[in-house]
């Protein structure tokens, strides 16, 4: 465009626009547009929503006296790969690299405080359901998007404080609340761990070094790196826990992801690896108040073809229950 060309208002108006929002999201908020549109909502108390819950999760979370609020969600984009944490010439070791890890921890941190804030706006006691995608994009080498997504509810009398995140589903979450027990927070531990392949460890893997390498063998250096990797993200999921005052963590599930690191040395190819090991779960406690207990729901198991209590089975057989003489409209040789 000519530099001497001025924006229309609409451009103008458009350029604002995203100013702020870049300014909102540098702050940790969520875009201005995201916002006004969610405030709107709760102030007009619409009766509509939208959800990610099954029809069964959905009924399970009305059973138990819950509202279902509406979909929320957080996101970011990182640039997140090893070349930008270091310099190529660093003196290379078996060890962890705790700038990758603090933006690995940093990205991920950032979709869930987003997602929380949209539940606050609308006035949700939590969000069930919490799954996080990561997700590269082949248009940019490096960048990786971090998105946090899942449904707020509402829970009667809950306590005015932070908006509670859990990966469990609405049936999970439905049967830990009556339980007796209540989430605290989406809890993770991540480190990024460098692997160095030592000259031993190559002469196993490689034919032009000779040796053993004929031999089936544990890679000792590639085991030991991974424990550690293991054992250090372990540890801040134990701190995130207690920093949430919870009892432990359930639903935990490990993504340990390896990135072959290339290089040369007096012109020789060289291979080492890149772990980076997370760790998520949701950091439960046990609840202050006892829940009352309900009656369980009837209910019509199609697997089996048997009736019974919800989470059991009783003994009366489909087939007796739904005799030619017992079932509606009669036996089959009744006459209209």
């Amino acid at each position: 465009m000519p530099f001497w060309r001025k924006d229309t208002p609409e451009e103008a108006r458009q350029k604002e626009a995203q100013a702020k929002a870049i300014a909102a999201l540098e702050s940790g908020d969520i875009p201005p547009i995201a916002r006004e549109r969610l405030e709107h909502e709760r102030k007009h108390g619409s009766g509509f929503f939208t959800s990610d819950l099954s029809c069964r999760e959905f009924l399970l979370m009305k059973e138990a006296g819950f509202q279902t609020l509406g979909q929320v969600m957080g996101t970011s984009f990182y640039r997140v790969r090893f070349g930008g944490t270091v310099n190529w010439n660093f003196n290379r070791a078996t060890k962890e690299f705790s700038d990758l890890t603090a933006v690995q921890i940093k990205s991920r941190r950032a979709a869930i405080d987003r997602m929380k804030v949209e539940a606050k706006l609308l006035g949700a006691s939590g969000v069930v359901g919490v799954r996080i995608m990561q997700r590269g994009h082949s248009w940019s080498g490096g960048l990786t998007e971090f998105t946090a997504i899942g449904t707020a509810i509402k829970i009667p009398d809950w306590p005015a404080e932070e908006p509670f995140t859990s990966t469990l589903n609405g049936q999970e979450f439905w049967q830990l609340y009556r339980a007796g027990f209540e989430p605290r927070a989406v809890v993770f531990g991540v480190c990024s761990y460098y692997i160095l392949t030592d000259q031993a460890t190559r002469a196993i893997l490689y034919t032009w070094l000779g040796g053993n390498n004929r031999t089936n063998q544990e890679v000792i250096q590639y085991t030991q790196g991974f424990y550690r990797a293991r054992e250090l993200a372990s540890s801040r999921l134990l701190t995130a826990m207690q920093n949430v005052d919870a009892d432990g963590v359930i639903g935990v599930d490990f993504d340990p992801d390896f990135e072959v690191i290339e290089y040369e040395v007096n012109n020789r190819e060289q291979h080492d690896l890149l772990c980076n090991f997370v760790i998520m779960g949701t950091a439960v406690r046990k609840r202050k108040t006892e829940v009352e207990p309900r009656a369980p729901l009837m209910c019509l198991n199609l697997a089996t073809r048997q009736f019974g209590k919800l989470g059991s089975t009783a003994d009366w057989d489909y087939d007796t229950i739904m005799a030619p003489d017992t079932r509606i409209g009669g036996s089959d040789d009744d006459e209209d």
